[in-house]
């Protein structure tokens, strides 16, 4: 009885091996860049902070100088008068950040804003002051202060782009907009405008293909990791590094939660074998 003759095995499509031979390439360029911007981001900040200790010290020392040689505050608290001045640059500073991390636009607080001027023209003032009366000697002594502001702003500005944050205004704008185009629908009502008000206050909605998540991601963690997973395995395949946004509209979660999950599974991936 003839036998059939055995079945060659499917030949392997020319794209999909060049896919399959270009994952591991990604992944090793993905690997290499997230290092390099690590070791970017933490040589950029001990830089930056040792530019702010430095002014902050030399600033101290002429405050403190000129306080006692005019009086103006007791020899045993003259320390004090220096962190009346220089101290207001970094408070305020960082209350900046906390509200543009809120939310809120980079120009909004004002009063902070104020305060970052006002406190380092009365530190360059003072550090002027304190100086020989000699144009050099006092456009050096002005420098500590603008060097601790600059410090400070930069050091601002690398953690306004790595931390993630919601953008107020553009939420608040798109919301607008969709309650403009609901009204001028045939068949809207203000009973509708209430519910939608309503329902706006409310959590959002389920979409199709994404998990529900409470306003601060925290909804069910293992629908979501798994969904982060593929699109990182996606990520890799196709060497385009995703950011935390895309990936929450994609999953279904907060951006902050997008952003957690991310560096989580990437650690993982690092570190796996």
């Amino acid at each position: 009885m003839p036998t059939a003759a055995p079945t060659a095995p499917a030949a392997v499509p020319a794209a999909a091996a060049v896919t399959i031979a270009a994952i591991p390439q990604s992944d090793r360029a993905v690997r290499l860049l997230a290092a390099i911007r690590v070791a970017l981001v933490a040589a950029l900040t001990a830089l930056v902070l040792a530019i702010a200790a430095l002014a902050y010290v030399v600033s101290f020392e002429a405050i403190r100088a000129f306080a006692v040689e005019t009086a103006a505050f007791p020899a045993e608290l003259a320390w004090s008068a220096p962190l009346l001045v220089d101290s207001f640059t970094t408070a305020a500073s960082l209350v900046i950040l906390w509200r543009y991390l809120r939310g809120d636009s980079w120009r909004a607080p004002w009063y902070a804003w104020s305060l970052v001027a006002l406190a380092t023209a009365v530190s360059v003032a003072l550090n002027v002051a304190h100086a020989p009366d000699r144009l050099a000697a006092q456009l050096f002594a002005a420098l500590p202060p603008v060097a601790l502001l600059g410090a400070l702003e930069l050091l601002m500005s690398v953690a306004r782009c790595g931390l993630p944050h919601t953008n107020r205004g553009s939420a608040t704008a798109t919301a607008a907009a969709r309650s403009t185009d609901r009204a001028q629908e045939p068949g809207h009502t203000a009973a509708t405008t209430a519910t939608d008000r309503t329902s706006a206050a409310g959590p959002r909605p389920t979409l199709p293909g994404r998990t529900a998540t409470g306003g601060n991601g925290s909804g069910p963690h293992r629908d979501s990791r798994a969904r982060v997973r593929e699109l990182l395995a996606t990520e890799r395949a196709t060497g385009t590094r995703l950011a935390a946004r895309e990936v929450a509209a994609a999953a279904g979660i907060s951006e902050r939660r997008a952003y957690e999950l991310l560096r989580d599974l990437r650690v993982e991936a690092t570190a796996g074998p």
